[in-house]
Parts: C-alpha cells; structure tokens; sequence
C-alpha cells in the first residue's frame, strides 16, 4: 500500500502554532487516518534506516510509580491499538514486571512500527516530564538531550511557540486530558534520508548539485491517559519529492518559502538554500 498523502503547507506566512485537530477526521486518506499507526510499502526501509539508530539515542525514564504508570498505560494502548489496526501481536508488552526491561519492551515497538515516539507524564506542575523518547528522525534536533525534559524545554528553541508557561500547561492538559489529536508540520531537505540528527545523522546541503528536492511533512497524533496522567506523542515522517508535487502544490510550497519569516527560515536550516529550493520548484 503506498503512503498516506498530506499536504499541510499554505501561502500565509508560516507561524509555530499547536494547531491540534480532532484525531480520526477523514483528510483524503480514507480509514488510514483513523489508525495511530500508519504501515505501508515503505515500512521495510523504515525498519533499515531505524536500525542503523544508536541505543543511545533512545531514553526510557521509570524512577517513580507514577512513571511506571503512564508507561504501562501506554504500552498497553500500543499493543491494542496494533491488534486492532494490523493484527500485529506483541505479548512482550503484556508483562511490566515493575517496569523492568521497560527499554526492551519499548524497543519493540518501535523496531515494529514506522512512527518514532516520545511518552510524557504531566508532572506535579503540569510542565511536563519526558519519560520516554524512540526518536530516530528527528529534523534537526538531539532527543538524547531531552531525558526529563519538561514541554517548555523542548520548544524552547521553536519561533513564537510557547513562550508563556500559562500556555505551555494548559497545552500539557490538553494533551493528558483530551483528544486524541492530530498536528502536521513541514519543512525542505535536500535528501530523502530520514534521520536528520545534527551528529549522527546525515543531511545534504541545498547546493547546485540538487536536482529535486524533498518536502517533509510529519504527522504529530497526541494519546491522552488522564487516569494516569501521561500521553503519548507519535510522530511519522513523510518524504514527497518535489517532481511528484502537482503543480498547484509546488506553486503553493514556493509562495510558502517566499514569505517565511527569517526567524522561521533560520530554525529550520532554509535560510541558505531558499533561493535553490525556489528555482526547482519553478523548474521542475
């Protein structure tokens, strides 16, 4: 089955908002956007690029009960919503055994699905508590660096996101209290290599050696556990080349990347390339 299809860009200035929608809507794709979990044809390259990931980059924090709550919670989700979607059976997850091999039991999940995840608990003050990170494409930043960190720590680096505290709790009990919902953001590579880490990862310049370039789009779906007070944060990674973009699509990326805010342009890594990434849009 090919991929889901989104196309989340539009010509006004792009601003760094939550823009949560109701999880399940039918946005083209039929009952795929109604699955957590999205497989397709390109799960085998998916599971091949995951797997030349570094354990190290992965984080699993269970120092209370509270921790160990949300994870089985959450764990449990997973296995359901995996039987439900794909018939897939992981009876590893069964078992928390007092949150012992909590890294293994999450390892296998992700070794099982495309998506990278990340798992909060909202913490005594509602900031949020990263207590679980399996990102291995992350667009440009170190989730290894993010163990424990709160939800205002982890966007402390995105343009006009959420710089009021007052807003950044009120967004964790959106996330812990409601939904599902559902967020796409997007930027431009060059390359259609999933892992863009700063390090270990591997991102191509937009030179005058591209011939195509790539738009990414990730789907961001928010899992709420109120009764445990966490959520699970899922995150899939779509590459769409520029030369299967419609026309109206490439007209809409350029105008998109001619009104960027600068601010904007520089966090995602656009600002050198903007010009190329414009000129192949106008030629392909």
């Amino acid at each position: 089955m090919e991929p889901a299809v989104y196309f989340p860009v539009t010509t006004t200035p792009l601003a760094m908002r939550a823009g949560l929608q109701p999880f399940g809507v039918d946005l083209g794709n039929g009952e795929r956007d109604a699955h957590f979990f999205q497989r397709d044809e390109q799960r085998a390259e998916y599971q091949r690029q995951k797997r030349a990931v570094v354990d190290d980059r992965h984080v699993v924090v269970a120092d209370t009960d509270a921790h160990r709550a949300v994870h089985g919670a959450a764990l449990r989700f997973v296995r359901e919503r995996l039987h439900a979607e794909h018939g897939t059976a992981l009876t590893e997850l069964a078992d928390l055994a007092d949150g012992h091999a909590l890294a293994a039991r999450w390892q296998s999940v992700a070794d099982t699905v495309q998506e990278d995840m990340a798992l909060l608990h909202r913490g005594d003050d509602d900031d949020g508590d990263t207590i679980m990170l399996n990102v291995c494409f992350p667009s440009g930043w170190r989730p290894e660096r993010l163990r424990r960190a709160s939800f205002t720590e982890i966007h402390a680096p995105v343009p006009d996101f959420v710089k009021d505290p007052r807003a950044s709790r009120s967004m964790v009990r959106s996330m812990v209290e409601r939904g599902p919902y559902v967020r796409f953001v997007w930027t431009i590579s060059a390359d259609d290599v999933l892992d863009h880490h700063p390090e270990h990862g591997r991102r191509r310049p937009f030179d005058d050696d591209v011939t195509d370039g790539f738009l990414r789009i990730e789907r961001q779906v928010t899992v709420p556990f109120a009764d445990v007070g966490g959520s699970l944060f899922l995150i899939r990674t779509f590459l769409r080349p520029f030369s299967s973009l419609d026309v109206d699509e490439r007209a809409t990326v350029r105008e998109a990347l001619a009104v960027m805010p600068d601010e904007i342009a520089a966090y995602k890594g656009l600002t050198a390339g903007r010009a190329r990434m414009m000129a192949l849009l106008d030629r392909v």
